[in-house]
């Protein structure tokens, strides 16, 4: 991140993922908290009043828990506009070619093809593999494997989405770059599958992940500077 204005937007996922999962988890123990333990059944023992306690908060880290994994998710959603911001500033500075902008539903639509086309090879892939390790379970030390770099492949796809979106790249032009430069797309979407498994990172190295696709993108179409 070599500008402040990078640096800046590359805070950007991480800081929704923290609002998102503090909304979350204030509304678990302020709200969904005390309405829950008022529903309970009423009792006079302590015993009783600190087992209504104990479940409160028993819910309430239950649900602030599955907040966290719907912050997870939800967070690169509503960071895309910052994302895509990244990108335009990185292409600029890469020299690439002035891109006509598309408008909001082209780019909806580009880019939602292109997720339908990955997903409709990759789930019956993992549906094989998942079905091969099922009747012959020694066949798992192929069929892993093969799903983790299936895995890779759908990590780099994801990636090169942001900047391939923005110039109107369709699911065919994507799979056409992918075979013409199938070892290092490989090898950069391993290496990102690999730093996401990490806690947190999918999220935190979200930026990294974009900036980098963005450059290798403007090398591998234009022949500009890595």
């Amino acid at each position: 991140m070599h500008t402040p204005e990078l640096r800046a937007l590359a805070v950007v996922p991480a800081l929704v993922l923290v609002i998102l999962t503090g909304v979350i988890s204030a509304a678990a123990v302020f709200a969904i908290r005390p309405w829950f333990v008022e529903h309970l059944p009423e009792t006079t023992s302590s015993f009783g009043r600190a087992g209504e306690s104990a479940a409160g908060w028993l819910l309430a880290a239950l649900l602030a828990l599955l907040g966290w994994y719907l912050a997870l998710a939800l967070a690169p959603v509503f960071s895309a506009p910052a994302l895509e911001r990244m990108v335009q500033v990185v292409e600029r500075r890469a020299g690439a070619p002035p891109r006509a902008p598309l408008g909001f539903w082209r780019e909806l639509g580009c880019g939602l093809r292109s997720v339908g086309g990955a997903l409709s090879v990759a789930l019956p892939v993992y549906a094989l593999l998942w079905l091969v390790g099922f009747v012959f379970p020694p066949a798992t030390v192929v069929t892993l494997p093969l799903g983790a770099f299936v895995g890779a492949l759908l990590v780099a796809w994801s990636l090169f989405d942001y900047p391939l979106t923005l110039r109107g790249f369709g699911f065919r032009a994507r799979l056409a770059l992918l075979r013409r430069h199938f070892a290092c797309v490989a090898g950069f979407g391993a290496a990102f599958a690999l730093a996401f498994t990490l806690p947190c990172c999918a999220v935190a190295l979200l930026p990294v992940g974009a900036v980098a696709a963005t450059r290798l993108s403007c090398q591998l179409l234009f022949g500009t500077p890595a």
